[in-house]
């Protein structure tokens, strides 16, 4: 299934990768649909409730820059590894649940821990993956887990409406925390060279964004996209429960669907990330993403919102795999955690102020101008990366095989619908 064109090496973590991969696929896909959804429906949050659980998880990001210092000059494997295993524990506690405000306290819980896992697995990646190889790697992971996720995503609501919520998630709970111990297995090499000064605090990271043009624009880009996306995330669990009506059989469905399109998008965006460049990349998935919120603006029955699902996967997975390779070609392998940190920490700016903004929309206008609202700032994020953003010069670019040497003339994105033409040419067959 690795086939030759990985080195033993490369092989053998795509192996613990893939692994701790399934294993997260499953407590992914008993849990995240359902969150909103157990929120609104089964324990009757408010539109306050649940703008307060979006922004503490922006909030939590803000803390990023912190533990990437407490990670410089330390293995980066223990804080991917262990704070991991306590975000994901805390679910364990959902049986004693009795408000919607516990709930909202263990999800935030669970945003705080992983907060600091951004970081360190970004190092991770940067040292255990080779450049080169880096997208078709990580693209290959993503694949092999919406392989299962899209059967257990059609499993996961039936599961919900018979065994109940509570239950669900101490069994996702413990998974969780067995992905996160098995990737205590992975060999992290040490980097070529050691960096001295420590990563960014406030001022350090000021004068980094200051003074590299290419990561700045970088960041304007994603602060418009990204708070595009923030805003809109307490109109979901309205959109579903309250105008919809969505049951958790179709929450699955669509769940399932998004599987589906996570596979060929892991293949794609890995596809592009190699072929051409990771910005290439971003400026087509944030394009894609911007259609998310136009399709929950004209949505007028539960079946429209496959579409969103396809979008929206499609989206995930890319923010997962494209946007670490921009920041890590931006950045260079000795400041890669501090710029993650830096953008994960504007994201968690973005995090706190887009659901209280999105509230304050819905209470004025409803929730349809929030979508609209959040479309025309994901438009705008996906124009600015297009307009005349560029790697810089010493940015490390992939060393590729003569037969997949980069084209003079870049290809029109209709290879996007062709999911067969996709994969051959990314498994080089």
């Amino acid at each position: 299934m690795l086939g030759s064109r990985f080195s033993p090496e490369i092989r053998r973590a795509l192996k613990i990768d893939i692994s701790a991969t399934l294993l997260f696929t499953v407590f992914a896909g008993l849990t995240n649909p359902f969150i909103g959804l157990i929120l609104r429906r089964e324990l009757h949050a408010t539109p306050l409730q649940i703008a307060v659980m979006s922004s503490a998880g922006g909030a939590c990001l803000l803390l990023s820059l912190l533990w990437a210092k407490a990670c410089h000059g330390r293995p980066p494997l223990p804080y991917l590894v262990w704070p991991a295993f306590v975000a994901r524990g805390v679910f364990l506690l959902v049986p004693f649940v009795s408000s919607a405000w516990s709930f909202v306290g263990l999800v935030i819980a669970r945003d705080f821990f992983g907060a600091a896992v951004a970081p360190a697995h970004a190092a991770v990646v940067e040292r255990v993956y080779p450049r080169a190889q880096r997208g078709r790697a990580l693209g290959l992971v993503r694949m092999v887990g919406a392989v299962l996720g899209i059967g257990l995503a059609l499993a996961a609501g039936h599961l919900f409406d018979h065994i109940g919520y509570r239950w669900l998630f101490v069994v996702a709970a413990l998974v969780g925390m067995a992905a996160s111990l098995r990737l205590r297995r992975l060999s992290v090499p040490e980097p070529e060279t050691s960096d001295s000064a420590g990563p960014a605090g406030l001022r350090r990271a000021w004068l980094a964004v200051r003074e590299d043009h290419a990561f700045r624009r970088l960041l304007v880009a994603s602060f418009l996209f990204g708070f595009g996306c923030w805003i809109m995330t307490p109109a979901h669990p309205l959109l579903l429960v309250d105008y919809l009506q969505v049951s958790a059989s179709q929450v699955g469905v669509c769940a399932a669907v998004a599987a589906v399109a996570t596979l060929v998008g892991s293949g794609y965006w890995g596809w592009l990330v190699d072929r051409k460049s990771s910005l290439e990349a971003l400026r087509v998935m944030y394009l894609v993403g911007a259609m998310t919120p136009l399709i929950y603006y004209i949505a007028w029955n539960p079946w429209v919102l496959i579409a969103s699902a396809v979008t929206d996967s499609l989206l995930a997975i890319g923010l997962e795999l494209v946007w670490m390779m921009a920041v890590i070609d931006v950045a260079g392998p000795q400041r890669t955690a501090q710029y993650v940190a830096i953008g994960a920490t504007l994201a968690g700016v973005r995090g706190v102020a887009g659901p209280l903004a999105g509230g304050l929309v819905i209470h004025a206008f409803g929730i349809h101008a929030v979508y609209l609202i959040a479309a025309i700032l994901t438009l705008s994020g996906a124009w600015l990366v297009g307009r005349d953003l560029r790697l810089p010069e010493t940015a490390p670019a992939p060393v590729l095989p003569a037969s997949e040497a980069i084209p003079d003339r870049p290809r029109r994105f209709s290879v996007f619908l062709d999911p067969r033409r996709i994969l051959r040419e990314w498994a080089g067959r």
